[in-house]
């Protein structure tokens, strides 16, 4: 919305008794989720009556059910929803579609209204400055009009003889030569209180006059002037209260609203950003993801194709077979600390790592583990899928530094020639059982040290077996190189070896491997030598200079005979 300062509420109604989905979410998650389906989009909103949309062709509705994605981050049903919006809070996508993907959006309208505040006080205060600017102009209008069309004053205080004819500068004056009514000089004045003043009068009455005689309060050569006059204050202040009351009402009314009112802006809305497992649901994908996969133990592997996907997608069918064959029955961990981080937060696909330090009841051993998961996710209208698990102990788990989006940067390159080089070593091991110079730490302890054990177990001279072969090679299905972070004091990735055991019996044995071998059999077929594949996930670490790969167990995924 290209306004601030304000909120906005988005009603949609169905006239036709539709049920109606609203859903708010970031940017990359709808578009993600909408891309490649037809939609209406609304954009460019002029308020009151003007808004700009394009509608975009595709396919009828998504691929996945619109109520079941994650990612909302506020939803609500009904003939009739309507969400509100801080204008100044982070920009978010309002999607609005039928409740049931086989419905229709026909017969529904949309509607906006924005709450502008102070609107209403401030019109007051504009209408009352109008006004009192229209009255100070035509005050001072009429001001000017009548000093045009004003007639000239009479001249007050002087006496009705004065000018030439009369006693005044110009004629005779009781100048020291008066000596009477006529004078030396031959003046014209006359005589008495109109031509004298009253210092005259006593002076010709005999009367002796004032010791001091007062200043006169008028200037010279004023004597033709107006008096001055008293100005009349009561227009005036009439005046003044009028404005000081229109203005104090104004101010009452806009202190009844919230200030500022809603503005146009021009909010950057683009990218929308957000993070893949935001703050606090690292805990809650790694529950979610627990109880799906108990869900799917108990149900021998259905929907495990939800939750998780190649290669740990193998190790887990394996699992289920091996755990029927023996009548175990298998359960996910429980975890009490989880932590999450990726590079990627804002554009599909993504991947990240979990990090779920393990109940001790939820393992064997002594040790408390931390279970590293590797989870990628390919579009908004998919689930997050574990790609691959393994355990390291919990002493060893790294510190992740992330950002203040949460993100946490890549392993350096280096480290990832480090993940090829170490894939390689794993595998040489694995085969041969000797660790090579310059190599990863870790290699003769853990997983790998057991699968070394089972071969060797394998090619003692009491098995009864002629021959045991051993060809590993590290997986590429999955560019695990490409999935690293930096860690505190280094980085952090996974990685597996796939390894094929040949198993060759005299002809006279009849072959027995045990419960796990039989489970994971593909054939029925008769013969003296048989295939078994197997799977050893681990976890690569640097720290400083020390390179270390860890590897608590390895997983049988298949066998066969030939």
């Amino acid at each position: 919305m290209p306004y601030s300062g304000s909120s906005v509420t988005v009603t949609a109604k169905n006239s036709k008794g539709t049920e109606l989905f609203v859903g708010t979410a970031s940017g990359v998650d709808a578009d993600s989720y909408l891309d490649g389906v037809a939609q209406e989009q609304i954009s460019d909103v002029s308020f009151p009556n003007s808004a700009s949309h394009r509608f975009t062709p595709g396919d009828e509705k998504p691929e996945a059910d619109i109520a079941d994605r994650d990612w909302w981050i506020s939803t609500d049903t009904g003939q009739t929803v309507a969400k509100t919006f801080d204008l100044d809070a982070q920009p978010q996508v309002l999607v609005i579609a039928p409740a049931n993907s086989d419905d229709s959006l026909e017969g529904t309208t949309v509607s906006l209204q924005m709450r502008v505040k102070g609107v209403f006080a401030l019109s007051l205060l504009g209408i009352a400055g109008a006004i009192i600017l229209a009255g100070f102009s035509v005050f001072f209008f009429m001001r000017w009009w009548a000093s045009r069309i004003r007639p000239p004053k009479k001249d007050a205080g002087r006496p009705d003889n004065s000018g030439p004819e009369g006693g005044g500068p110009a004629g005779g004056g009781s100048g020291p030569h008066d000596g009477g009514e006529n004078g030396p000089s031959g003046g014209s004045g006359r005589s008495g209180r109109n031509g004298r003043g009253p210092a005259a009068d006593r002076a010709v009455k005999g009367e002796p006059g004032p010791a001091t005689q007062p200043i006169s309060t008028v200037q010279p050569d004023t004597a033709g002037q107006a008096p001055p006059r008293r100005r009349d204050l009561r227009n005036r202040r009439s005046f003044r209260a009028v404005t000081a009351s229109v203005l104090g009402t104004g101010l009452v009314l806009s202190g009844c609203a919230n200030m500022p009112i809603a503005k146009p802006s021009s909010p950057d809305t683009t990218p929308y950003e957000r993070t893949a497992v935001r703050p606090g649901e690292a805990g809650k994908f790694m529950t979610n993801y627990t109880e799906s996969l108990d869900k799917t133990l108990g149900d021998k592997g259905t929907d495990l194709d939800k939750i998780q996907a190649a290669p740990l997608i193998d190790h887990t069918r394996a699992q289920i077979q091996i755990a029927d064959k023996a009548k175990q029955k298998l359960r996910a961990p429980n975890f009490t600390e989880v932590v999450a981080g990726s590079p990627n937060f804002t554009e599909y696909p993504m991947w990240f790592y979990a990090f779920g330090t393990a109940d001790k009841k939820s393992t064997d051993g002594d040790k408390q583990l931390t279970q590293v998961m590797l989870v990628t996710r390919e579009s908004a209208s998919t689930d997050p899928l574990v790609r691959s698990a393994s355990y390291i102990p919990a002493d060893q788990m790294p510190t992740l530094m992330a950002d203040d989006s949460g993100a946490v940067e890549e392993g350096p390159e280096d480290f990832a020639d480090d993940m090829t080089t170490a894939s390689d070593d794993v595998s040489s091991f694995l085969v041969d059982g000797k660790a090579k110079s310059g190599g990863p730490d870790g290699l003769k302890e853990g997983g790998f040290k057991g699968f070394r054990d089972y071969v060797g177990d394998l090619r003692d001279k009491d098995s009864g077996f002629d021959k045991v072969d051993v060809d590993c090679k590290p997986y590429e299905d999955l560019k695990f190189e490409d999935m690293t972070l930096s860690t505190e004091n280094g980085a952090i990735g996974m990685g597996e070896v796939r390894c094929t055991l040949t198993i060759k019996a005299p002809s006279d044995y009849a072959l027995d491997l045990g419960d796990t071998v039989e489970a994971v059999k593909t054939n029925d077929k008769e013969g003296d030598t048989i295939k078994v594949d197997t799977a050893h996930p681990y976890v690569l670490m640097r720290t400083g200079d020390e390179l270390t790969a860890v590897a608590t167990d390895w997983n049988v995924l298949s066998s066969k005979v030939e």
